[in-house]
């Protein structure tokens, strides 16, 4: 008969539990605080409507980050990335991802910045060592060694940081392709970092191959398209508003967003933690994932609520040392929501996809975006304030939120797990 956990023992998991979870809340504050970092610099140095310019190139990465992550990094999260054929077909799939990715970079940065090649090369080749940063970064992850994903972070930041420095030095002026060249910098040098703490297991048997695509199709082909509606539509909502109003108004928009972006470091990094321990718990058995999404979805929410009540009082001094610009509380306040109806539901997104149900996850998304973009895109259309537009994404969510609570019950329900061996199943949520 199961005997109940006694509260030394339950203190004892979850001073464990907060151990293993502040690494990648960790790594993803320093991923953000570099962004941040960038984001203050083009803000406060190519002006408000350069920076509109900058969001627009930030939030195609973002998109291009997260349809590759989404098929071929958490293809390695949660697909068994040691059977051969899955293996050759997640390589093949990294390598049409980067191919893609180089084509789509030029063209799109040609259409924004009209007649500046240089500036299309450089976005284009950043956007690929940021890819292949990527992958490392979610092969450490998947192993589920946090803090050497810190460390890789790290070697990012101190890159970026190390490039801005000698250019500021030498140069002094900042443009777009400076921006984008230290962003490659900071690439290559965690690029360097991840080769370097990964075992060489991980980096052989690279050779792509297609006879275990369809297989890792199943389950990474709707799961990147899932991933990659949240930037999708944030990138959308952005070419809305300056094809309506104009390129400027992407950058008050975006400085709006700026204020919040700590909050969003938490969600992220709670969402990567989820993920693979769910993934991990899966292969293992055992895990009550109603108990532990339901505690995350609550204190997610709870966090980003009281965090965005405390930053929406000070939009105006924020805005105006990050920005240059005054931020108006209830633009803050539309983002606070936005990521609050996002945290609701995180936990339950990774519940659902460590099962397998990526299709489910990305039809239930699907129909949030939508709904989200044509209710802000009307609202500027008929001349709504440019706050409205955060507050309406959110209200697409909503119906989201539901949804995927009910589809974690069903899985729980129709997936019940098998106890089996796996030697990266080390993570352990604490008892209810």
């Amino acid at each position: 008969m199961a005997t109940m956990a006694s509260p030394r023992d339950r203190q004892g998991r979850m001073r464990s539990l907060l151990g293993k979870a502040g690494a990648p809340v960790l790594s993803q504050g320093i991923t953000a605080g570099t962004s941040l970092l960038l984001q203050v610099v083009a803000a406060r140095a190519l002006g408000i409507a350069e920076f509109g310019a900058f969001a627009l190139f930030l939030a195609l990465l973002v998109s291009a980050s997260a349809l590759y992550t989404g098929f071929v990094g958490d293809g390695l999260a949660v697909l068994n990335r040691r059977e051969p054929r899955t293996r050759a077909a997640l390589a093949g799939s990294a390598a049409v991802g980067l191919t893609a990715a180089c084509a789509i970079g030029v063209g799109a940065a040609l259409v924004i910045r009209h007649g500046e090649p240089v500036t299309a090369l450089l976005y284009a080749g950043m956007l690929v060592l940021w890819l292949v940063e990527e992958t490392i970064r979610r092969l450490l992850m998947a192993r589920l060694e946090f803090w050497k994903l810190v460390g890789n972070d790290l070697a990012y930041l101190f890159g970026t940081a190390l490039a801005l420095g000698a250019w500021a030095a030498t140069a002094g002026a900042v443009t777009l392709p400076m921006l984008f060249a230290a962003m490659a910098v900071g690439a290559v040098t965690a690029i360097a970092a991840g080769i370097g703490q990964l075992p060489r297991a991980e980096l052989r048997g690279l050779a792509p191959g297609w006879s275990g695509l369809r297989g890792v199709l199943s389950f990474a082909g709707w799961r990147a398209v899932q991933a990659t509606l949240r930037p999708a539509a944030l990138l959308a909502a952005r070419v809305l508003v300056a094809n309506l109003l104009s390129v400027t108004a992407v950058g008050v928009l975006e400085a709006g967003r700026l204020v919040v972006a700590p909050l969003q470091v938490v969600i992220n990094g709670a969402g990567s933690f989820l993920l693979s321990g769910f993934a991990a718990g899966a292969r293992a058995g055992g895990v009550d994932g109603g108990k532990v999404a339901a505690r995350a979805a609550i204190v997610l929410t709870g966090v980003t609520v009281a965090g965005g009540l405390a930053t929406a009082a000070f939009a105006g001094p924020l805005g105006g040392l990050l920005t240059g610009i005054a931020v108006s509380p209830w633009l803050v306040l539309g983002w606070v929501a936005y990521l609050a109806v996002w945290a609701a539901g995180l936990p339950y997104v990774t519940e659902v996809v460590s099962r397998k149900r990526s299709r489910a996850v990305f039809l239930t998304r699907l129909v949030d975006s939508v709904l989200g973009l044509v209710l802000a895109g009307a609202a500027v259309a008929l001349g709504a304030s440019l706050a409205a537009v955060p507050w309406l994404m959110a209200a697409g969510g909503l119906y989201s939120v539901l949804r995927l609570r009910a589809l974690a019950v069903a899985t729980r329900r129709s997936d019940p797990v098998t106890p089996r061996q796996d030697p990266e199943a080390t993570i352990q949520f604490p008892p209810v």
